[in-house]
């Protein structure tokens, strides 16, 4: 009796110092920074949250209540925000409430009416438009030909999307994008416009998302981001020059109480370490990441002899990571990858995650060249055999490995950038992807 009394004892005592080991801070919109970070108290911002887990020891959770967090940069994980094993930093919705981190930001728009359905208002943020989400809806640039949605190649094409009577109309066509399939069909290929030549021919430069470079298909492309293509609802041009955002809406919508976001960042968590200073034992759970940049004109490094080339980034970023999740989140109306990890990173997992409305790709292990013994790039070039460096194994631990990806829905994929895929795995080493469903890629 003596002895269960005590087993008792000990075990109560166990639970209650685990229990104390668990601390709480909070973040709302409604917080204040030089606030406690309390419940009743909340911190306003997520790294203040992160400057208080740092000085705090046992297992943290930064709690986010209800709403959308708009970063102006990415959330940045270093080795200073390490923890240790049974020490978990866990980012996470406070009582499952509805929390977004949104890499936009919301414009204030004093609307009136222009012409043809099209209405205009001045712009007095210093901001990038990349893309527009009107009331949570991704909106169209203005392009040719018009988005279709039964269309089987990138909402619609055409093959005089270049012809002369046409660019002849354009009178200020800098900045606009021509969006096109690989010759071959199994690709793509986008060039930004940035003039015309004396003869009235568009000067282009881009071409460079596909490791077997044969410029563009001649039927399958569109052009985007010209103002003279403004012309059907749904579709919106920014002139940067007189800083004016035009827009067709649809009938019906109140553009005066409708909400506005343009994208600005393409990373919204980032982990930042090495495999000799590492970011460990950090988790993110129950959130909604969504509204980042699509980042089809840095899609430029050739992958090791293959049709593909890569960005090295996503919504959110592993690079160095160790023991890290990713766990019940949302991710979508993503304009690249949604997540990406990057050479070094050890035990990371994504498991019951939602992903959709992807530019690129959903997940992408990507490790590092120079790890690679006798690497080549370029798809037609290759390396004698007297000169292939037979020791075994890579030669340095430069690459992800011993990571799982389990229990996701991913759809909906690719949708800017064709060279994509639910997962892409390069220069890595026994990554687990399980229990998956993919569909609705290119």
């Amino acid at each position: 009796m003596i002895r269960k009394i005590f087993y008792v004892a000990f075990a109560s005592l166990m639970l209650c110092i685990s229990v104390q080991a668990q601390i709480n801070y909070y973040v709302s919109l409604a917080g204040n920074d030089a606030w406690m970070g309390t419940q009743a108290k909340p911190f306003a911002s997520m790294n203040r949250a992160l400057v208080e887990a740092r000085k705090t020891k046992g297992s943290v959770v930064v709690n986010l209540m209800g709403g959308t967090y708009y970063l102006d940069q990415p959330i940045v994980f270093t080795p200073d925000d390490s923890r240790k094993e049974r020490e978990i930093l866990t980012i996470t919705s406070f009582k499952n409430q509805k929390v977004s981190i949104s890499g936009g930001v919301a414009l204030n728009l004093n609307w009136k009416e222009y012409k043809n359905g099209i209405w205009q208002a001045q712009v007095k943020q210093d901001v990038i438009f990349d893309e527009l989400f009107v009331n949570g809806q991704l909106q169209r640039m203005a392009r040719y030909p018009n988005y279709d949605s039964a269309a089987h190649y990138y909402g619609g094409t055409a093959d005089d999307v270049l012809a002369k009577e046409r660019v002849v109309r354009w009178k200020s066509p800098e900045g606009g994008y021509i969006h096109a399939i690989h010759p071959c069909e199994w690709g793509d290929i986008h060039y930004v416009i940035t003039g015309k030549n004396d003869k009235g021919d568009l000067n282009l430069e881009g071409g460079w998302q596909n490791n077997r470079k044969m410029g563009m298909h001649q039927k399958y492309r569109f052009v985007e981001n010209i103002f003279e293509e403004l012309d059907t609802v749904n579709e919106w041009f920014y002139d940067k020059k007189s800083k004016t955002l035009y827009y067709y809406p649809p009938k019906g919508m109140d553009i005066k109480t409708a909400k506005f976001v343009t994208p600005q960042i393409a990373h919204l968590f980032e982990f930042k370490g090495s495999e000799t200073k590492s970011v460990k034992n950090i988790s993110i759970e129950g959130l909604t990441l969504t509204q980042t940049l699509r980042t089809f004109m840095e899609n430029k490094e050739p992958l090791l002899r293959s049709d593909w080339t890569i960005y090295r980034g996503g919504a959110v970023f592993y690079d160095g990571a160790v023991n890290c999740s990713l766990k019940n989140c949302t991710l979508n109306n993503l304009g690249g990858n949604a997540v990406f990890f990057n050479n070094y990173n050890r035990h990371c997992e994504v498991s019951e995650c939602l992903i959709s409305e992807i530019g690129a790709s959903a997940f992408c292990f990507v490790g590092d060249p120079n790890a690679v013994r006798s690497p080549s790039f370029e798809y037609w070039q290759f390396v004698p055999l007297a000169q292939i460096d037979r020791t075994p194994g890579p030669k340095t631990n430069n690459y992800p490995k011993d990571c799982s990806i389990y229990d996701n829905l991913m759809f909906n994929l690719g949708l800017v950038e064709k060279q994509s895929a639910g997962v892409e795995l390069s220069m890595c080493q026994n990554i687990t992807v399980s229990h998956n469903t993919i569909y609705d890629v290119p």
